[in-house]
């Protein structure tokens, strides 16, 4: 389990295209929120497939808490290995699609994440969205990225991946290959 803090911004077409641009790494993300997790029956969870540029993929489980004020939340994850039953559980689960970029990685992690379009529009209007963690001044990072509209607690609890999310008539294994094709492909 670990405490994760972080904030979330509002980010235009054109910051979005140069942020793009001297990014230092994509991975491709597809979330999706069920109400019974396969590990803990009993919670809701997010399941969530990331896969990089070089096609190295990875499975998550992923319990988190309700956002604070001091924009911290607990978040416990655990890698799975996907099985067959799994699939039929995604396919009726709402789910997200992005690309994520890695802007910084260290001191702060300072990504944007790009939302592609799916078959049904999402439940909030959105394409790019950037977030920091870390655990020093969300500001020295903000100025760098030249990140000035950063969401209020309300505004992030709204545009909280989850809340994001639709119900998809894809089925996951074509999403995953949708990914994987603009993961590899040159931007």
């Amino acid at each position: 389990m670990a405490i994760e803090r972080e904030k979330k911004y509002f980010v235009d077409e054109t910051l979005a295209k140069n942020l793009i641009k001297s990014s230092l790494a994509k991975l491709g993300v597809i979330q999706w929120y069920l109400e019974k997790c396969p590990i803990k029956t009993d919670r809701e969870c997010r399941v969530r497939y990331t896969v990089d540029e070089h096609g190295n993929e990875k499975w998550i489980v992923a319990f988190k808490s309700d956002l604070r004020e001091d924009f911290t939340r607990i978040e416990e994850e655990h890698e799975i290995s996907p099985a067959n039953e799994l699939f039929g559980e995604l396919s009726k689960s709402p789910v997200v699609v992005k690309i994520r970029y890695f802007l910084l990685f260290k001191p702060a992690e300072v990504v944007l994440d790009e939302f592609l379009e799916i078959d049904k529009p999402y439940r909030v209007n959105i394409k790019y969205m950037a977030e920091i963690e870390t655990e020093d001044e969300f500001e020295k990072y903000e100025s760098v990225f030249n990140l000035r509209k950063d969401m209020s607690i309300e505004e992030f609890k709204t545009f909280t991946n989850k809340n994001i999310a639709v119900i998809s008539q894809i089925k996951p294994e074509k999403l995953i290959e949708k990914v994987k094709q603009i993961v590899n492909s040159e931007q």
